[in-house]
């Protein structure tokens, strides 16, 4: 009788206590997924002038210096760009890029002239288009790092209000085509399959080529005049458009799919 029983046990009532010990185990969850195919990433930034668009005085505007060619009398800037990432190949670490932008920069107002309605300033208008490579250490993960260096070519215009001798001039800064190069390095977090979120860090030389410095017909109008002369003139010197940049924004993935694997946990 008493074997009988055991039997039983061994034969229904153990298979089902196992079983439930296995279904009351905790589960371990891997996803994998693909590198996205496409990316459209969206920032805003802030920017901070160095070399000669870092202008002096703790960032006040100096007429003098500006006419004088030392520097191009700003440093703060704020902007936003746009660019659209595309994998060069299928594990998607070398990225392509091209990007869109447009920075604005103005001088901090001196209050030096109080005799003057309105101090004088320097403002530009940076309007880009970047062609870049990234390298993506970690393209199919949540948690992506790259860094990215591309050549930038911009469209640099602006105006300014100058006194001088006790003159004022209200003055136009002439469109200008600069070539350079940006090097960028930053993260970005994937809240879901399709939307994630980015920050980083842009260091930014505007016209590191075709540099030019001449005197316009209209006296109401200056050149960006940034290449070296040997002659006077008014305005030009050796000038760097260069500046650093702290952005973050959103990105929008396209081509995202994942699988899922359930292993029991022991």
């Amino acid at each position: 009788m008493k074997k009988n029983i055991l039997i039983v046990f061994l034969c229904i009532i153990f298979p089902l206590i196992l079983s439930a010990q296995t279904e009351n185990q905790e589960q371990v969850k891997l996803i994998i997924r693909n590198a996205p195919t496409f990316t459209i990433e969206g920032s805003i930034n802030y920017d901070y002038g160095v070399y000669e668009l870092s202008g002096n005085y703790n960032g006040d505007f100096s007429p003098d210096q500006f006419i004088n060619g030392e520097n191009f009398g700003v440093r703060h800037g704020i902007g936003g760009i746009i660019t659209v990432k595309v994998p060069l190949h299928k594990k998607g670490h070398i990225r392509g890029s091209f990007s869109v932008s447009y920075n604005n920069f103005s001088s901090k107002y001196s209050k030096a002239l109080e005799n003057l309605s309105e101090a004088d300033f320097v403002k530009y208008n940076v309007i880009s288009g970047i062609l870049g490579v990234e390298n993506s250490f970690t393209p199919s993960y949540k948690f992506k790092t790259y860094v990215g260096i591309g050549l930038i070519g911009s469209v640099i215009s602006g105006k300014a209000k100058i006194t001088a001798d006790e003159i004022s001039n209200n003055l136009t800064i002439s469109p200008a085509f600069r070539l350079g190069i940006t090097l960028n390095s930053g993260v970005e977090y994937m809240l879901t399959n399709r939307m994630g979120l980015n920050c980083g860090i842009r260091f930014t030389h505007a016209n590191l080529w075709l540099k030019e410095s001449k005197v316009s017909e209209n006296p109401n109008e200056i050149y960006l005049n940034d290449k070296k002369v040997t002659t006077t003139l008014p305005y030009a010197g050796f000038k760097q458009f260069a500046w650093g940049s702290f952005f973050a924004g959103v990105n929008y993935y396209f081509g995202i799919f994942q699988k899922e694997y359930i292993y029991p946990k022991y």
